[in-house]
């Protein structure tokens, strides 16, 4: 007979998306399961670039403290064009959210936080050497049966198991028990391998076009990192170098069709490869490996009760730095919408926001993604040419070149439909630019200390109120009161009007101050919850 257990949200994989999504969930309230088919979490280096939204869901899960050391804060990247020449110094501008705008990690030691923050929470029951087998639901709930190899296991850190060398998976001839997971609602996160979505009969939509990239990690590098990755669209084989704290270094390289992936990763081809960049004698070969990019995304995010997210729900090339925050952002979006349905704060209508407002956006970054590799790995002689005299010719118009040189290409995400309602008449124009957007994070002043303001911010919804003077009042859904002084003069555009916050800090409606009562009307009807500032204000 299967083991049984009941929980409200089942996770399927336990990457950094599943990993987010099960703690966000966790803090939440409600009771998780987490399975995974590996025996711990990931030990190879993948991800690398964070930007400042995915370190601010970091900061709220508490491994910030621990993470940053780990990190190379607030880079940028530097373009070369043909001859080895700067074409273009790019960093992002003015980051909102409390964090740099792009900073380099190392995605095992981030895995490794996210999974020791899971295991220390009493809510989250971890299952790996688990891989699920079958998908059923109904209008009530998600079976899903899994088979577990050797024992019930815990997981590991998988970034401390990788440098003691200790840990392993289960023998193939281990027992194999049977599962039952029955859940409220399911997230997938399961990669782009994805069990789930095939499952489903979930389709992929873009080109099936691949692009091959030898990736080769390296440890030990001596010297201080310099504070940008290099892009060397040099039209011979297109290089890029990412830099890393403690040591690491990334490069990565174009791979021709008419090579051999395998004979393109021994030990003299990447020597011949890394050569013209440093002395590889020196240092240790993490990782060499051919990376394979795709660019595609689901039909749809969501079957019945079982969400997509992360990679199972898009794959994008690596150039755009934005596949683990494109993941990251499904996390939030798809944690708080299912807690506040399963703890009946919200209809079921709100689920469905959940891929109107996330897909539109990854396809973006997907299509994004998608351009900047073809500036980087064009080799045709014209075209890399003229790529070059447009890229510096921008200098001579500073608007354009701004637009180039601070990212500004890379949109953020801004919500206009889903859990979302337009500013209400009265609200000036500057100020209704935060409806749809993240939530900037300055430092504000609370009683004569510095702190960031989500520092103020209740779990779930907030609503705060801009008065003269710079005063920010802030009430969450229990009529909790605090007052600020925002003297980075982040909100004076909405001075006299009232800002609702959603739980994943995006800006959910703006009014002006006396018509607060209006603005949680126009949400009521998909979260009942917002009655609650009502009640707790007339108390």
């Amino acid at each position: 007979m299967a083991e049984r257990a009941e929980v409200d949200v089942l996770i399927i994989g336990a990457g950094p998306t599943g990993l987010t999504t099960a703690n966000l969930l966790a803090d939440a309230g409600l009771t998780v399961a987490l399975i995974e088919a590996n025996p711990g979490s990931g030990d190879e280096p993948r991800a690398i670039s964070a930007t400042d939204e995915t370190l601010r869901v970091m900061q709220h899960l508490g491994i910030m403290d621990r993470l940053a050391p780990e990190m190379l804060m607030d880079t940028g990247a530097r373009y070369f064009g043909l001859g080895g020449k700067v074409i273009a110094d790019v960093r992002p501008g003015n980051p909102r959210l409390g964090q740099p705008g792009k900073s380099q990690f190392d995605q095992p030691v981030l895995e490794g936080l996210l999974y020791e923050a899971a295991a220390q929470r009493e809510k989250i029951s971890l299952h790996f050497n688990t891989s699920a087998t079958s998908i059923t639901q109904d209008e009530h709930g998600v079976r899903v049966a899994a088979t577990r190899l050797g024992a019930r296991s815990l997981g590991y850190n998988g970034a401390l198991a990788g440098d003691s060398g200790s840990h392993s998976a289960p023998p193939e001839n281990s027992p194999v028990t049977e599962l039952e997971f029955n859940a409220s609602w399911v997230i997938a996160c399961d990669g782009g391998r994805s069990f789930a979505r095939r499952e489903l009969g979930i389709g992929l939509q873009g080109s099936t076009q691949v692009e091959r990239w030898i990736v080769v990690d390296l440890l030990d590098v001596p010297g201080n990192p310099e504070p940008f990755a290099s892009f060397h669209c040099n039209g011979t084989r297109p290089a890029v170098v990412v830099p890393g704290v403690n040591g690491r270094r990334r490069y990565e390289f174009m791979l021709f069709d008419h090579e051999d992936g395998e004979a393109m990763i021994s030990t003299e081809s990447i020597t011949e490869l890394v050569t013209p960049y440093q002395d590889i004698t020196k240092v240790t070969v993490r990782r060499a490996t051919v990376y394979t990019a795709h660019q595609r995304i689901a039909d749809r995010y969501r079957s019945g009760r079982v969400l997509l997210a992360g990679d199972a729900a898009h794959l994008m090339p690596p150039f755009a730095g934005q596949g683990l925050n494109a993941g990251i952002r499904d996390a939030v979006s798809a944690s708080w919408r299912v807690a506040a349905v399963v703890k009946g704060e919200a209809n079921e209508s709100i689920i469905d926001d959940y891929a109107t407002e996330r897909r539109p956006h990854a396809a973006d970054m997907v299509k994004l993604s998608k351009r900047i590799g073809w500036v980087v790995m064009n080799t045709n002689p014209v075209v890399t040419r003229i790529r070059d005299a447009v890229v510096t010719g921008t200098r001579a118009l500073p608007a354009l070149n701004r637009w180039l040189t601070q990212m500004r290409f890379l949109k953020q995400p801004h919500y206009t439909t889903g859990t979302v309602v337009p500013a209400l008449p009265g609200v000036p124009h500057l100020a209704a630019e935060f409806v749809g957007r993240s939530l900037p994070q300055p430092d504000i002043c609370v009683d004569g200390e510095n702190t960031k303001l989500d520092e103020l911010l209740g779990a779930e919804w907030n609503l705060i109120e801009v008065s003269a003077g710079h005063r920010l009042i802030f009430t969450d859904q229990l009529g909790n009161t605090r007052t600020a002084l925002d003297t980075a003069r982040v909100f004076d555009a909405a001075t006299g009007t009232v800002l609702l916050i959603r739980p994943d800090f995006y800006v959910a409606g703006i009014a002006p101050a006396r018509e607060r009562q209006a603005l949680l009307q126009s949400l009521l009807s998909k979260v009942p919850a917002l009655g609650d500032f009502d009640t707790a204000l007339r108390h």
